[in-house]
């Protein structure tokens, strides 16, 4: 009797990981069609323009992103926001925020300094403008990392940096936004 019942529970749990097994080999792919049409939205999204009516910078962004709530006064943040089929709800964004310059006779060393510190590169387009790019730690268990882009660009003792993070497994479909900001202008 005491066989038949281990046999019985046995067989349970062997049928619940056949269950589970194919569940996940049903729905693997999901994140990968996620990405598709993630990027197809993007490529075929609409530009808007946001100027900021205090200190005269724009910046575009995909229709798709939403306005969502920034850190301080000085910034502004468009976010798109989705639930993934086998994640938790991910989060893409893009903000603008400033921050007054240092003095430093080198600036290019500051912003090196800031790249290593978050484990990042930093490549100097010109003496005021630079751009930055790190793979950040995530603490969702089921996003494994994160990619920050961003463009610094000095005007009048003020960094302006506009900065896109985005999970590192979505690279594949960034890469219009990423050329946006790496192209960025904040006074057009």
């Amino acid at each position: 009797m005491k066989g038949l019942r281990l046999a019985f529970l046995f067989l349970v749990l062997l049928d619940a990981a056949l269950v589970y097994l194919n569940h996940r080999r049903e729905h693997a792919h999901d994140d990968d069609s996620y990405l598709q049409t993630l990027e197809h939205t993007l490529a075929c999204a609409d530009w808007q323009t946001y100027e900021d009516p205090d200190l005269g910078y724009a910046m575009r962004y995909p229709s798709c992103f939403m306005p969502a709530e920034a850190e301080g006064d000085s910034s502004v943040r468009f976010a798109y926001v989705e639930q993934l089929p086998l994640r938790s709800i991910v989060y893409i964004t893009l903000d603008v925020t400033t921050e007054v310059c240092r003095d430093t006779l080198n600036p290019y060393h500051e912003m090196r300094q800031r790249a290593q510190d978050i484990g990042g590169v930093c490549l100097r387009k010109s003496p005021t403008e630079y751009l930055m790019t790190a793979r950040l730690k995530s603490r969702d268990p089921k996003v494994t990392a994160y990619r920050l882009q961003a463009k610094y660009v000095l005007k009048q003792r003020l960094w302006f940096v506009e900065t896109l993070i985005y999970p590192a497994d979505f690279a594949p479909a960034m890469h219009r936004l990423a050329d946006e900001v790496n192209a960025w202008q904040p006074f057009p």
